[in-house]
């Protein structure tokens, strides 16, 4: 991402009438450096108590459930009435199944029974 530098002599930083020229280089980079330090590294100490394993999978289990009671707050749940249409149609259809299997039974029992 580009950086938009303020225009010269905006911040008040840079030559005053009759100072002479432009900035220079080098005191442009100080001017920065000043303006925002660099953070020193912090360096990682370790703790001095580590958590077991079963700690651990304590914690796991417990967020594992945690995860799905948020799950289940998004699910849309069916309407009672919407509960009703659908439990009709599947057993129709249960019963379509049932008539046609029991057709193909009788008629393949026949020849079967036929043949032998």
């Amino acid at each position: 991402m580009a950086r938009i530098r303020p225009a010269r002599n905006q911040d008040g930083g840079g030559p005053q009438k009759g100072e002479g020229g432009s900035t220079p280089a080098r005191s442009r980079r100080q001017e920065r450096a000043a303006a925002s330090p660099r953070p020193t590294p912090q360096r990682r100490t370790e703790k001095t108590g580590s958590v077991t394993k079963a700690v651990q999978e304590q914690r796991r289990g417990s967020r594992f459930i945690a995860d799905v009671m948020a799950e289940l707050r998004k699910v849309q749940w069916p309407t009672r009435s919407q509960l009703i249409q659908s439990t009709a149609v599947v057993l129709m259809v249960v019963a379509i199944v049932v008539v046609y299997l029991a057709a193909v039974d009788a008629v393949v029992s026949r020849a079967v029974d036929a043949i032998f």
